[in-house]
């Protein structure tokens, strides 16, 4: 009859139990297996392994990994921060407080005493002037020829101008020209009592400088006649000069 392996005395009889020895051929067995398998571990481990990485690689591949490219990155340069100028602040201008003063006394003003300065001049009297008569007669209007108009040797010229009205005994119409001769003005004319003056040919003609064109210039104004204290005759004129009008006499 078994007994349980905790039991050391037999319940039934009373012997003193002890546990059954191992068979010597499963001690054999066991050790013979042991043996194998280290045997079988150091021939084909090795191989094994390989074996059992290349189908753990095939159950799960392995990801790529992807290469890193090292790109240069450009030095950055700082720029500067530009500060901003400071904005003027206005100033406040004070306001002035009106402060009231004391009437001030009434004072006598002295009266200021023209007093010279070193280096003013003397002060002198200023000189009446005396009025300039105004003429008897206006500016006398020229009627012709045409201002700048060519005549020839042979013919004969006519000043006119407009009658200026009743002239006194010692009245006269002067007629003045002017023109070019050797390079100075020269001067020439009459006192009449008509509108007109013909030009004497052979007192005038050719007396021009032939660079101006033989070019003549004419005026007329009234003039008075008189005589100094010796005697002599001198003109005045007794009205305005009238405008200049000109001719060629080629």
């Amino acid at each position: 009859m078994r007994a349980s392996a905790k039991l050391s005395i037999c319940p039934h009889c009373g012997a003193k139990l002890e546990p059954k020895p191992t068979p010597y051929w499963q001690i054999s067995l066991g050790v013979i297996v042991v043996v194998g398998l280290i045997l079988g571990m150091v021939r084909f481990g090795p191989a094994f392994a390989q074996s059992t990485k290349q189908v753990s690689l095939l159950v799960n591949p392995p990801t790529e990994t992807p290469t890193l490219t090292v790109t240069s990155t450009p030095t950055s340069t700082s720029t500067p921060t530009l500060t901003p100028t400071p904005t003027d602040t206005a100033t406040p201008t004070p306001t002035a407080t009106f402060t009231p003063s004391p009437t001030p006394t009434e004072t006598q003003t002295p009266t200021p005493t023209n007093t010279l300065l070193p280096g003013e001049p003397t002060a002198t009297d200023t000189p009446t002037v005396t009025p300039t008569p105004t003429p008897r007669f206006k500016k006398p209007l020229l009627r012709g020829p045409d201002d700048g108009k060519l005549f020839g040797k042979e013919e004969e010229i006519i000043l006119r101008w407009e009658d200026m009205g009743q002239l006194a005994p010692n009245e006269y119409y002067a007629v003045r020209m002017t023109w070019q001769q050797d390079g100075q003005v020269a001067y020439g004319g009459a006192n009449v009592k008509d509108t007109f003056w013909e030009i004497p040919q052979e007192q005038y003609w050719g007396l021009a400088d032939e660079f101006t064109g033989r070019q003549y210039e004419w005026y007329v104004y009234i003039e008075q006649i008189g005589t100094d204290d010796e005697g002599r005759q001198v003109g005045r004129p007794v009205s305005e000069v009238s405008d200049t009008l000109s001719f060629l006499w080629q």
